[in-house]
């Protein structure tokens, strides 16, 4: 019994360290041995004794499953008869003798899920099945072979070491019918699962959306006459725009300078070129943005949006906008 206890903590200490969330999962078989103790009722005059059994079975769903079960105990039969001495004086014997006792059942499985531990998996167990008691060592036949109905109801816990493999402590009330015996089996084992359908990771989340400029992050500021210098009232629209930055890091942005038709197409081309950077410093300067982040791109006076015959379309002309997120 202690040889094999080093055998399954070692087994458990070796794979513990992993940080798999593994569960139940709908399909799959499992199949490991287990041991521990029994404990009969005293009146069927059997020793407490190692369990040594294996069990295998198979998940419906992640709640429901089924399992087959079989146990042998290597006990002893502790019992003390009474047979008359000679000359009619009364005599009291003890037959202690090796007994196997036997139990193999079917049992329906329901585990429960704990979305705060998904590795640790309580679960409730009823079976029907049967127990054999062998008596061969009984050599004053004090006591006969005998095979019951024996249906059992328990419980335990698997906790998943890894997807495949759960190590699991069982507890089992065991009822044989006839004389209504009720014994206990108090165990520990491990399960290796194959097959059935694990569930796909879950999606990483999106990542920000990069999308083009909308009502919060609109950016079109208006120049005076032959001047780079950003009017104050524009201010909250480039906080606007340097928080909207910061709060998507990976979002670089676009933005072009222009011109109105006034002036040589040199002279306007140099001047667009002053206002867009003036904008891009502006933003990198006083909220902290990598300036890699900004393409400033100067056009002159080649993308009019009105009327440059006009002070009111001149004025629309003189402008640096963004054009687009990346």
């Amino acid at each position: 019994m202690k040889s094999l206890m080093k055998i399954f903590v070692v087994a458990a200490l070796l794979v513990f360290s992993t940080t798999a969330f593994a569960q139940i999962r709908p399909g799959a078989f499992n199949i490991g041995p287990y041991f521990g103790v029994g404990a009969f009722e005293g009146n069927q005059d059997l020793d407490n004794a190692p369990v040594i059994g294996i069990r295998g079975g198979y998940d419906f769903t992640k709640n429901w499953g089924v399992e087959a079960t079989a146990n042998w105990i290597p006990t002893r039969y502790d019992h003390n008869y009474y047979v008359p001495r000679a000359q009619g004086l009364p005599g009291w014997y003890n037959d202690d003798s090796h007994v196997n006792v036997y139990n193999y059942r079917i049992e329906g499985i329901y585990n429960f899920e704990l979305t705060s531990i998904p590795k640790l998996v309580p679960f409730l167990a009823v079976g029907i099945g049967g127990q054999t008691i062998d008596y061969r060592g009984n050599t004053h036949g004090t006591a006969k072979d005998r095979t019951r109905f024996a249906p059992d109801w328990g419980g335990g816990l698997k906790y998943f070491l890894t997807d495949d493999l759960a190590v699991r402590a069982d507890v089992r009330h065991v009822i044989a019918i006839g004389s209504i015996y009720n014994d206990i089996e108090a165990t520990l084992g491990m399960a290796f699962y194959f097959g059935g359908k694990k569930e796909a990771p879950a999606p990483p989340p999106p990542e920000p959306a990069k999308q083009v400029f909308d009502e919060r992050v609109r950016l079109n500021i208006e120049f005076d006459f032959d001047k780079a210098d950003i009017r104050p009232r524009y201010h909250d629209e480039l906080k606007t725009v340097g928080d909207f930055m910061n709060k998507y890091p990976d979002v670089n942005m676009a933005i072009e300078g222009h011109t109105d038709s006034i002036g040589t197409d040199e002279y306007n081309q140099r001047l667009s070129q002053r206002r867009v950077d003036s904008v891009k410093n502006y933003i990198v300067e006083k909220f902290n943005i990598d300036g890699k982040r900004i393409k400033a791109t100067g056009y002159g006076e080649s993308r009019p949006i009105a009327d440059n015959s006009t002070d009111e379309g001149r004025q629309r002309n003189r402008r640096v906008e963004a054009v687009s997120i990346k």
